[in-house]
């Protein structure tokens, strides 16, 4: 369990200095389980990301990769100091593909399969799993104006 946390931290690392130096975003990490409130991470206006290790840990070992969509996802609400998660999807989605490593698109294909799993309508990210990663999908493949457009 300690590799794994360990492991965890790292990708938290490297995910957060390049978006950081690419954009200029800065960004405090803080360990808080409790402030996620069962998610894998939360950001705050000024620049705070909490995140929940533990919650990262189950869904790295199940989609590996993943964890570095829903972090860099978090410096996005910081980046358009925004908090319209559909919007932050699609950003999040560009930045990936704009990288386009290896490891961005592992990490925007493990988080597709990740949220497709989610059969209920939330409609915070735009309805179910499917209807979000279409999205995302979506604005893999147009940009980060489909959001805007659409």
């Amino acid at each position: 369990m300690l590799k794994i946390l360990f492991c965890i931290i790292v990708i938290i690392n490297s995910v957060s200095i390049s978006s950081a130096i690419e954009k200029k975003v800065v960004a405090e990490l803080i360990p808080n389980c409790r402030a996620t409130q069962g998610g894998v991470a939360t950001a705050t206006p000024d620049g705070k990301i909490y995140y929940c290790v533990k919650r990262m840990a189950n869904i790295e070992w199940k989609y590996p990769g993943a964890v570095d969509y829903f972090i860099l996802h978090e410096y996005g609400h910081i980046f358009l100091q925004s908090g319209n998660e559909m919007e932050i999807d699609c950003w999040t989605a560009n930045e990936l593909v704009l990288i386009n490593d290896k490891k961005s698109i592992k990490s925007l294909k493990a988080a597709l399969k990740f949220i497709k799993a989610f059969k209920l309508f939330d409609p915070k990210y735009g309805g179910t799993g499917e209807q979000r990663a279409l999205l995302i999908e979506k604005c893999m493949e147009h940009g980060l104006d489909y959001y805007k457009k659409n």
